[in-house]
C-alpha cells in the first residue's frame, strides 16, 4: 500500500497524519508538539518550509517516504492552486491532492472510528478519504431482522374472528314485512319469454330471405396485355481488369554501420594560464601529447577510420560543496545524512555559526550598522570570498535573522558553490533553461546592452535572481542572490 501523508491547514494550527502499510498514526510536527502554528495559505515561502519539515518528520519518525500527499484546507477551494503546486515542486514532495475540510470530516464519520478529537478529525479524515473515498449520501436503508439472518420474534398466528355479529336487517332498503329475502331483479318467466320472442324473430328473417339474391356481385374479368419480349444480342459485361500488383520482392539495402558522434555544446570556457608547475621534459620543454606527433585523432584508428569501440563521452554533474544555495536559504552538507537547512528567517547567530562551521571563520565582517541598500534598521554582512550572507535586525535588542545570500567572484567550478540544480557563477543561459524550463524569466533591460537579469521562480516571486553577460544561450551567469533583505539591482 502507498504511504500517504495528510496535512490539515487549519485556522490556528497545522496537524499531520501518516498511513504506512495500513497503519494510521498522528505525526508529531516537532519533538514535543503534535502541531505547529498555522500560516497564511498565500505565503509561498512558508508553505515550502512546512512541506519540507513535514516530509522530513515523516522520514525521521516512521522511517517512510510519502508516496502521496493530501492537503486538507478550510476555505473549501478544491481547484488547482498554483501556489501550492509550485510550493510542492520546490519542496520536492508529491503533488498534493487538495481536499475540502467538510469532505474529510464526513469521510472520517463514515469510514473511521468514533471518539476522535475534534482538532484531529480533518487530518485523519484525509487519510480515510484517500483510502475509502467520499462518505455515502442519501438516507440510510432500513435494516430488518431478516436482512441480518434472524427469525421474526413474533410467531405467525391466524387473525381472530370479528367480535360483532349482525342480527336482523342490515340496510334500510329491505322490506318492512320482516322478510330476509332481497329483491334480485326480474323474475325467471319474464326472462324466458323475452328469449323465445327473440328466437322467433330471427327464424322469420332467415326463412323470408330470398335464396336467388346473390351474396356479392360477380367478379369482372380484366384483360392484361403483356409487352412482347425484346430480342437482341446478349449484354456482355466488360472484362474485369485486375489491379496492378506492386512487386513483392524488395532488393536488400545495405546500411553502413553508424558511428556514434560526440556533440559538444557551445559553452564559454574560461582562460587558463599555464604555470611553471606544468609537466616538462628534462630539456625544459613542455611534454606534448603522444597522439599529436602521430597526427591521429584519439577517437580514430590508423588511416583515419573511426574506431567503433570508443564510447561517446558523458558529462557528469559537478560535485556540491559543503554549502549549497537555494531560494529559501542555504543547505549545509546537502544530500548527506547530516544535511541541515539554514533558512531565511532563522536566528542570525545560529545561521552565522552553522555557515562558519562549514566554511570556517568569515573573511569579512562589517558588524551591525546602518545600510542604505537594506530595509532593516541594522545590517551585518559576513563574507567568505565570493559568498556573502546578510543578517538583519530591527533594534539592538532584536537577535536578528538571516535575510539574504549573495554570490559573485570566481566560477563555481573552482568554489563548488552551486544550487541543487547545479547553477552557479559561470553557468550558461542554456544551463538555466535546462534546469528551470519554461518557468525561467529572462529579461534584457536595454537594447544597447546585451546583459540581462534572470529569475528562476517568477510565480512565487522568491526564487534565485541574478545577472548574465548576455541573454543568448552562451551567456554566462555573473552574479546570483536570493532573499529580499537588501537591494541588488540599481538600474
Amino acid at each position: 500500500m502507498p504511504t500517504v501523508l495528510s496535512l490539515h491547514l487549519g485556522t490556528t494550527a497545522v496537524h499531520a497524519a501518516v498511513s504506512v502499510d495500513g497503519r494510521i498514526d498522528v505525526l508529531a510536527m516537532a519533538d514535543e508538539r503534535a502541531s505547529v502554528k498555522a500560516l497564511d495559505p498565500t505565503d509561498g515561502r512558508g508553505l515550502v518550509r512546512l512541506l519540507v519539515d513535514a516530509h522530513a518528520r515523516c522520514v525521521l519518525v516512521v522511517d517512510a517516504v510519502p508516496d502521496e500527499l493530501v492537503l486538507v484546507r478550510l476555505d473549501g477551494a478544491e481547484a488547482v492552486d498554483p501556489v501550492l503546486v509550485e510550493a510542492a515542486r520546490r519542496a520536492r514532495v508529491p503533488e498534493p491532492m487538495i481536499l475540502n475540510e467538510m469532505r474529510a470530516v464526513a469521510a472520517l464519520a463514515a469510514h473511521g472510528p468514533r471518539g476522535v478529537a475534534r482538532e484531529l478529525a480533518p487530518v485523519l479524515g484525509g487519510i480515510f478519504w484517500r483510502r475509502s473515498g467520499d462518505a455515502p449520501t442519501g438516507p440510510k436503508p432500513i435494516v430488518t431482522r431478516a436482512d441480518l439472518g434472524g427469525a421474526s420474534s413474533r410467531p405467525d398466528r391466524t387473525p381472530p374472528a370479528p367480535s360483532v355479529v349482525a342480527i336482523g336487517p342490515r340496510t334500510v332498503f329491505e322490506e318492512a314485512g320482516g322478510s330476509s329475502r332481497r329483491r334480485r331483479g326480474p323474475s325467471l318467466p319474464l326472462v324466458s319469454a323475452i328469449v323465445v320472442a327473440a328466437l322467433v324473430v330471427l327464424g322469420a328473417l332467415v326463412v323470408l330471405r330470398s335464396d336467388d339474391q346473390p351474396i356479392a356481385p360477380a367478379p369482372t374479368p380484366v384483360e392484361t396485355t403483356l409487352p412482347a419480349p425484346t430480342t437482341g444480342p446478349p449484354t456482355t459485361a466488360p472484362p474485369t481488369v485486375p489491379p496492378t500488383m506492386a512487386p513483392t520482392t524488395v532488393p536488400p539495402t545495405t546500411v553502413p554501420p553508424t558511428v556514434p558522434s560526440t556533440t559538444v555544446a557551445d559553452a564559454t570556457v574560461p582562460e587558463t594560464t599555464l604555470s611553471g608547475d606544468a609537466d616538462q621534459d628534462p630539456d625544459g620543454g613542455t611534454t606534448a601529447d603522444p597522439d599529436a606527433d602521430l597526427g591521429e585523432d584519439p577517437d580514430t584508428g590508423p588511416g583515419g577510420e573511426a574506431d567503433e569501440s570508443v564510447a561517446p563521452t558523458t558529462t557528469e554533474a559537478p560535485r556540491l560543496g559543503t554549502v549549497t544555495l537555494s531560494s529559501v536559504g542555504l543547505t549545509v552538507d546537502a544530500t548527506t545524512d547530516d544535511e541541515v537547512l539554514v533558512g531565511f528567517g532563522d536566528d542570525a547567530q545560529m545561521a552565522a555559526d552553522r555557515v562558519a562551521g562549514a566554511l570556517g571563520e568569515a573573511v569579512g565582517d562589517t558588524g551591525w550598522g546602518v545600510d542604505g541598500a537594506c530595509t532593516a534598521a541594522e545590517v551585518r554582512r559576513l563574507g567568505w570570498g565570493g559568498l556573502e550572507i546578510v543578517l538583519a535586525r530591527d533594534s539592538a535588542d532584536d537577535p536578528g535573522r538571516l535575510v539574504q545570500w549573495f554570490l559573485d567572484g570566481p566560477d563555481s567550478t573552482e568554489t563548488s558553490w552551486w544550487t541543487l540544480e547545479r547553477i552557479g557563477i559561470g553557468s550558461t543561459v542554456a544551463d538555466l533553461r535546462a534546469a528551470h524550463g519554461a518557468g525561467l524569466s529572462l529579461e534584457q533591460p536595454s537594447d544597447r546592452d546585451p546583459a540581462g537579469w534572470f529569475d528562476t521562480e517568477p510565480v512565487l516571486g522568491d526564487g534565485v535572481f541574478g545577472a548574465v553577460g548576455n541573454t543568448s544561450d552562451s551567456g554566462r551567469v555573473l552574479l546570483m542572490w536570493a532573499g529580499d533583505g537588501c537591494r541588488r539591482r540599481f538600474s
